[in-house]
């Protein structure tokens, strides 16, 4: 699996737990609002209640990124090997 790949495969995987964590959100913030809590006490919204969205998105060093292409570049060479 190349770079490009592995980060297209992280993409989809965070993209498919947010929205797993969406439907969590939903099931929790409908849980809280129907109990027989004070009105005025509740959160307005539902990201106050829960918020997703990470602002700050995780960085790769350029250190782990040498790291996986020398790994890959072993892989390949092994597998050239091989066959």
């Amino acid at each position: 699996m190349s770079w490009r790949e592995f980060q297209l495969r992280s993409i989809g995987f965070q993209r498919k737990e947010k929205n797993d964590w969406i439907k969590v959100r939903e099931i929790a913030y409908n849980c809280l609002i129907g109990s027989h809590l004070d009105p005025k006490k509740l959160p307005k919204t539902k990201e106050r209640y829960m918020p997703l969205d990470n602002k700050e998105h995780p960085k790769i060093s350029e250190k782990q990124k040498n790291m996986f292409i020398n790994a890959f570049k072993n892989y390949l060479n092994e597998r050239k090997t091989k066959f």
